[in-house]
Formats: C-alpha cells, structure tokens, sequence
C-alpha cells in the first residue's frame, strides 16, 4: 500500500499532511479529544498536564459543564440510537414510495485513504484455501483481513470511540465518554467493557440530504464549515421544509470531497469541508439521531479555532450520543434528486468494538 498516508505529520496548513497532524496541532492546553488508540498530548510531544496542574487549571475548552447522566438514563449504552422505536420504524417506511435502493459507501481496498497509520490489507490464505473435498471435489477460499476494523473506509463511529481527557493527562478515571463513563471503568486492550458497537440499535429512520455542491456551485475546500445559512440555503433549494426535520432523523452531507477518493489521497486526507460547532449545536436542538457526510470525520478540518481537535465528535458523540457516519456516497441520490430517503444500517456487532464497517443504503 503506498501513498495513503504519511509517516510523519508536519504542519497542518501543508496539503500533505495527515490527520493524525490536526490532532498534534490542536493538543493545546489539555483539550485535545481523547480517541481510543491514545491521542494525549506526550504522545505528540506537548508537555503533560500533571495532577498537581489538573487541580488549578480551568476545564478544557467546551467541557465546563457536566454533560452526564444521558437524557436515556445513567446507565445507558445506546445513546441516539434509542429513538429507532417501532412509532420512529412505522413512521419512517411511510417515505418508501417506489421501492429503489441506494448504496451509500465504498468499497473497501487497499487503495483508499485511510486516517494516520491506519492499514487495510486482505489476503486469501492458500488461494484457494481449502479442498478439494468429497466426490463433488469442493474448494472454497476465506480472506485474512488486516484493519482497524471499525474505523476506515465507510465506517460508523460509535460512543466508545471519542472522550475527553478532564483533569490530569493520564488520569483514566477522569477520560470521560458518553453518559460520564470512565476510561478506568471500561477501557481494555482486547475490547471496550462498555460503549461497544455491540450496544448499538439497528438504525431505520429518515434521512435529509444536504447537497452543498449545488449550494456553492463546486466542491468545498479543507477547512470551509457549512453553516446554518448554507443548510438551509440547500432545504430551500430542494424544497426541504426545517419543520419536517423530525426527532431521531438523520442529517447528511455533500460536499464533493468523495471525489477525491483513490484519486488525490494526500490531498483527501489534508483536511476537509464539513459542518463546525453552529450546525452541531442545531443537530441538538433538533434532537437527530446521526449525521453523516462524503467526507472522513463529517466535521471541518481545520476548525476554524486552531485550538480545537474534532469539537463536533467531542460535541455530539461524547455528550450527547448523537452517532455519525463518515466516508458515505451521495452521488446517485443526487442524480436522482433524491434529497430525503430512508437511512438503514446495522452496524457489526464487535463486542467492545469503537465502529463499525459496513454500507448504509438509502431507500425511497
């Protein structure tokens, strides 16, 4: 595999720079999002945070307030996926009308960006890897896969995946996740005691298509944030009413930055156009279920705030389960000038898994 990524991250302005970049760049002041894999600031060379600091300092940025016990209750594993309800499943199959299905992802090579130091590698051992066997003289192959499964190509984060280091870099019983959740209560090197993908509900409700393409007339750029102006510039322009954005539906995103998959992978993993804080703080108000985009973490990158790491993951997963899915494909709903349809995905069940792989569909 060559090109998909860099060895060694350099400034975050550079176009080749990868994302693990960002996290270095915005690991300031004890802020940064804390990721299963280990992003604390030693790790990328910034001075720890010491107990004897943590007990002085202010709480990282936009952790000031206590964001537990969930809304779904304290012991609650599920997060948004709760809303999918049989009322939510009658509800939304009243939006299938003619019956056409949609695949919302990619394929899986190993070929396609992937975040970091990330790999995908598949191999078929013996090729063929059994037989022949019997009189009928069978054979059959399997495949040895190598990846971080949950978490490249189309892949579906879930709440076990992003928290938030409070208090002193380290300190496992202060890397807060979804519900309050502790590091120290459930993190393990052979899969999460608790937030697993397992947890997970099968998700069916209705999703809302933003085509910022159509918007700004052209693909976005790395570190361009969709507003709420512009969101709502596209409901206007595909005839989308706000108020029919219900509770537990889900959002999603065009910005054109798929087109660069397997193409331009520097460049794809340079950064990314996508939604900032303002639109994260609607998708709240309107109680969605997920969000999800054409892109590698749905959020801008660059935030606009340099000192920020993935303010939306930290914002929407971590403290309010609201779930997400990345490196989704929009193109041929768009042809179609399909711009709400039903969203269905079951994630694999990997118990203790952060995500999962796999490709929604969309229905209409």
């Amino acid at each position: 595999m060559t090109n998909n990524h860099q060895n060694d991250p350099v400034d975050e302005t550079s176009a080749s720079t990868d994302r693990r970049g960002f996290l270095k760049a915005a690991g300031v002041a004890g802020a940064s999002a804390v990721a299963v894999a280990g992003a604390a600031h030693g790790k990328f060379g910034l001075a720890p945070i010491t107990p004897a600091q943590a007990d002085t300092m202010s709480p990282p940025k936009l952790s000031a307030e206590k964001w537990w016990p969930s809304k779904w209750g304290a012991e609650d594993e599920a997060g948004a996926s709760n809303h999918i309800t049989p009322a939510k499943v009658l509800d939304t199959v009243k939006w299938i009308k003619d019956g056409k299905i949609y695949k919302l992802g990619h394929n899986y090579e190993s070929t396609m960006p992937l975040f970091g130091k990330r790999v995908f590698t598949l191999r078929i051992p013996g090729s063929p890897t059994g037989g022949p066997f019997g009189d009928n003289r069978l054979v059959y192959h399997d495949e040895f896969v190598t990846t971080e499964i949950g978490q490249v190509g189309t892949q579906f984060d879930f709440l076990g995946h992003i928290g938030i280091q409070l208090g002193a870099d380290g300190d496992k019983r202060e890397m807060r996740f979804y519900n309050g959740h502790s590091a120290a209560e459930f993190s393990d090197p052979y899969g999460l005691k608790k937030l697993g993908v397992e947890n997970c509900k099968p998700l069916f409700t209705r999703g809302h298509l933003v085509d910022m393409v159509a918007v700004k007339g052209r693909m976005m750029e790395a570190g361009e944030e969709i507003s709420v102006a512009d969101m709502r510039a596209a409901f206007q322009k595909q005839n989308i009413s706000e108020a029919d954005i219900k509770p537990g539906d889900g959002i999603f995103f065009h910005t054109g930055w798929s087109s660069l998959w397997g193409k331009n992978n520097d460049k794809f993993n340079s950064g990314e156009p996508g939604i900032g804080l303002e639109v994260a703080n609607w998708v709240i108000e309107k109680d969605l279920c997920l969000t999800g985009a054409d892109t590698w973490a749905v959020e801008v990158v660059p935030n606009p705030d340099k000192t920020l790491a993935f303010a939306v993951h930290m914002t929407l997963q971590t403290k309010h389960g609201i779930l997400n899915h990345e490196n989704l494909v929009f193109d041929d709903l768009i042809a179609d000038k399909k711009y709400q349809f039903v969203y269905s995905f079951t994630p694999v069940p990997i118990t203790g898994g952060t995500g999962s792989p796999g490709v929604p569909i969309g229905i209409t």
